[in-house]
């Protein structure tokens, strides 16, 4: 760890690249600004090209550094390989005390191979998670062990995180159940704005699906599984009205521009700012996602979730009844749909359990754990912290 100078304030450095990662990493950084006892740079590597932009004005902040390091048609070594060169430019020149990485993108495990060979300590936000599959997510679960491997400090969002760490053999002292910052991003965002997306605000006033799909193992034959499970849906249930928000991803656009474009309740949207999206979780009585994230907004929000995924990461969601593992298999996904939007007990189970991501201080925390290692010199206790 580099020494930091007396009456220099300590220097954070936040790395994100994705939308999730900024929705994720805003409340950590926005705590560690009103605190005031260190400093934090935000950069941006700009992974999510498309989307980065938006997201920075959702949750009102901008990155401090933008790096536009996405390239058409890049592979992800490309990445990662550009990634760490430039990070490793700046981490030098902001003589970091500490960077911090979220999650299980390109840019978080390039972000954590760059400090490492620096010599400066690792912060994991979301730390923890685990499918036991390398396949399922790929390539996220390697990159969340990889940084699991160079962190000094694994800031996990449950007890079920912090157990799956706590085997692998990380020390207790390393580890601080935190909550997940999604939690405060919610609470943080302000709803009462109408509808960006004038297609929204047109939605009739029948029940609402809200559905999404992009992950890689589910590409192909699993994706037209999904079509056609919404298919179903719409002729099962003449209320229900579907929101498809459409990844970026042309080959996963197209297959469902293709298969659902004409089909009558369902629409087809542009990605949905992130404002736009909680206001469309909020007004919908079911969603059906292959999304991490939506797993964790879902029981946020207090709606149920349909994890279009053979497994999850986030076992706690199903755990507390929050969620259902339903695959692509287009009979499970419907039983599941029916048996939720026609059974008010069902629905009511679903609904009325506790959330298992925290209080919605989670960036609070983290901040506070960081002053105390960098500031109060705690590191070295081993004291659990459990939110």
């Amino acid at each position: 760890m580099r020494a930091i100078e007396p009456n220099e304030p300590p220097h954070v450095l936040a790395v994100v690249g994705t939308r999730p990662e900024v929705i994720k990493m805003a409340p950590v950084v926005r705590a560690i600004r009103e605190r005031g006892r260190m400093r934090v740079t935000l950069v941006s590597t700009g992974q999510h090209r498309e989307l980065l932009t938006r997201a920075f004005d959702d949750v009102g902040i901008q990155p401090d550094i933008a790096l536009t390091l996405m390239t058409t048609n890049q592979t992800p070594s490309e990445f990662v390989s550009r990634c760490i060169t430039a990070l490793d430019e700046v981490m030098v020149q902001a003589k970091a005390s500490v960077v911090l990485v979220q999650g299980d993108t390109s840019s978080a495990i390039a972000g954590a191979m760059a400090a490492t060979w620096r010599s400066i300590p690792v912060g994991h936000v979301e730390a923890g998670l685990r499918s036991f599959n390398f396949q399922e997510p790929f390539p996220e679960e390697f990159h969340r062990r990889v940084v699991g491997v160079a962190s000094q400090w694994h800031f996990t969002p449950t007890p079920e995180s912090r157990d799956n760490l706590l085997r692998e053999g990380v020390p207790m002292h390393r580890i601080f159940v935190t909550g997940n910052t999604i939690v405060d991003a919610v609470r943080q965002m302000d709803l009462s704005h109408p509808y960006e997306n004038p297609a929204l605000a047109a939605l009739g006033e029948g029940r609402v699906a809200l559905v999404t799909a992009h992950r890689r193992e589910n590409h192909g034959a699993a994706m037209r599984d999904v079509a056609r499970a919404v298919r179903r849906l719409i002729d099962a249930v003449p209320d229900l009205q579907v929101v498809f928000p459409l990844h970026p991803n042309p080959n996963v656009r197209g297959m469902f521009i293709e298969t659902l474009g004409t089909t009558p309740r369902v629409l087809l949207t542009e990605p949905l700012a992130y404002r736009d999206l909680l206001k469309l979780m909020h007004r919908s009585t079911l969603i059906l996602s292959d999304s991490g994230g939506l797993q964790e907004e879902a029981p946020s929000m207090g709606r149920p979730i349909l994890i279009l995924r053979e497994r999850t990461e986030r076992p706690e969601v199903v755990q507390v009844g929050a969620g259902i593992l339903v695959g692509t298999d287009p009979d499970l996904i419907v039983k599941e749909a029916l048996s939720i939007l026609c059974d008010p007990v069902v629905y009511q189970r679903m609904v009325s359990g506790p959330n298992p991501f925290g209080d919605g201080r989670a960036g609070q925390h983290i901040s506070e754990i960081l002053e105390s290692a960098l500031i109060e010199e705690h590191d070295s206790s081993p004291v659990e912290m459990v939110i």
